[in-house]
């Protein structure tokens, strides 16, 4: 049994990146010239945001990646440092930059990548060991870490050892995964608790299934829960055999960077702790709406005040103190 005093901790493997975000008026056309109205900085990479939505959720977030031996490191990292990651598993590369993820945002908000994955590529699998997620509670996994040798070995390595310990495994899909390790995801899915993933995701991996029936047939592959995130719509959820659409908090959209990433730390740190799935679902959606009213990536993921302010009383209790 956990000790109610002290919180859960979740590993998680994926990448670290700044951000570097430009605030567009129009895409410009090929060769054409556009102006950026705002220009930001900031800490990114799906597995950070991860780990800080879940420290800030009250988790013991612990992060395991790679990052360059240049200033760029100490962006990536700032946001973590100071919600309390635990950053002990980082690797530090001396060839190799730092990720860096050029982010343009859309007047309306929405976000197009341009992605220098660099030193994340590089992950160490001989550096994970039963020793690195010793007391985890869970595992998550970033999709990103599926796309390239050595971080993808690394990647499975830690889901094997995790799934050897009896360490429930969490997958965020993210669309260039399904398109280059789709028979990686097939194989993964058995040993997998939670898989995450957006409309898009969903089309991709299971094309023609309504949200129903690819919910269903991946349950019936031996997932124990689904959470699809539907942005405006919220999400659509699955547990065993209980299936859930859940509306999000209306929100003034920003910038959708980092939402989804939100989502999964809200919903798979709820549903870690016992809560209701429609608490786990409200807790997610929560997490990504706040996300998108603020520039940013990691930089914008609520803290635990932000979250209780908007959060309804009922559902305080899967917030740790």
């Amino acid at each position: 049994m956990q000790d109610e005093h002290q919180p859960q901790a979740v590993a998680v493997l994926g990448d670290i990146n700044v951000d570097l975000s430009f605030a567009l008026s129009s895409f410009p056309r090929e060769g054409d010239d556009t102006q950026a109205t705002a220009l930001h900085w900031g800490s990114g990479g799906s597995g950070l945001n991860i780990a800080v939505a879940l420290a800030n959720l009250g988790a013991r977030a612990h992060l395991i990646g790679r990052v360059g031996g240049d200033p760029a490191a100490a962006v990536a990292l700032r946001v973590a440092q100071r919600a309390g990651v635990d950053l002990s598993s980082l690797q530090t590369d001396p060839e190799v930059s730092t990720g860096l993820c050029g982010v343009m945002v859309s007047p309306g908000g929405q976000r197009s990548f341009l992605s220098f994955r660099g030193a994340n590529v590089r992950c160490d699998p001989a550096a994970i060991s039963r020793s690195t997620l010793a007391g985890c509670g869970l595992l998550i996994i970033g999709g990103h870490a599926l796309l390239d040798d050595s971080q993808r070995a690394a990647a499975l390595r830690a889901i094997d050892l995790a799934v050897a310990a009896g360490i429930p495994c969490a997958l965020d899909l993210c669309l260039p995964a399904i398109r280059s390790a789709r028979r990686i995801i097939a194989g993964l899915i058995p040993k997998l608790w939670l898989l995450t993933l957006n409309e898009d995701e969903l089309r991709a991996l299971l094309p023609g299934q309504s949200i129903q029936q690819a919910s269903s047939a991946l349950i019936g592959a031996g997932l124990q829960a689904v959470a699809i995130k539907r942005g405006a719509q919220g999400c659509s959820v699955a547990y065993e055999r209980t299936r859930i659409d859940v509306l999000p908090p209306a929100v003034s959209v920003v910038d959708t960077n980092g939402c989804g990433d939100a989502f999964t730390a809200g919903f798979a740190w709820a549903l870690l702790n016992g809560g209701d799935l429609s608490d786990c679902a409200a807790l997610g959606n929560m997490m990504g709406a706040l996300t998108a009213t603020r520039h940013g990536a990691a930089d914008a993921i609520p803290t635990r005040p932000n979250i209780l302010g908007r959060l309804d009383p009922e559902i305080h209790y899967l917030i740790k103190a």
